[in-house]
């Protein structure tokens, strides 16, 4: 296991953690005393990684029999998925750079959703891309909410 594989499953653990025990308190209707901040970006976020890995997945096959014409697609949704996965975890524990990150992280999204509507017949390009552009409107929102907030 490379160094930069134990970073990104040891973030995946604390996220999954944190989303399981959000739904715990949830079950419960008991109000939590410390409400996640950036909800809406954690479960964007969240959406884009799956959505990701789908069409990550997807460019993987084509990539394996030959067909390049999806690099580009490839590479854009590696850096989603990573970008992403950071910072659903950093919205999960409310941390003051979430909305910093996400600005970053809009790029990232941006970048992919160009990148997926290359390939509007294939089915996790467009699911990809759309929740892309949700993500980076939530992380629009949030940002717009920082820059208010005293």
């Amino acid at each position: 296991m490379q160094p930069h594989d134990f970073l990104t499953v040891s973030g995946t653990a604390v996220a999954v953690a944190v989303v399981t025990s959000s739904q715990a308190l949830a079950e419960l209707s008991v109000e939590p005393m410390h409400p996640t901040r950036f909800k809406d970006v954690q479960e964007a976020a969240g959406h884009c990684v799956e959505t990701g890995k789908d069409c990550l997945r997807h460019c993987f096959g084509m990539l394996s029999m030959g067909d390049s014409r999806m690099a580009g697609c490839t590479a854009a949704a590696y850096q989603l998925i990573a970008a992403c996965s950071a910072l659903q975890s950093l919205a999960a524990v409310n941390s003051a750079h979430a909305a910093h990150f996400g600005r970053v992280v809009t790029k990232i999204c941006l970048d992919c959703e160009k990148e997926c509507k290359k390939f509007t017949d294939i089915a996790e390009c467009v699911a990809c891309s759309d929740t892309c552009k949700a993500c980076a409107e939530e992380c629009h929102k949030a940002w717009i909410y920082v820059l208010r907030t005293p």
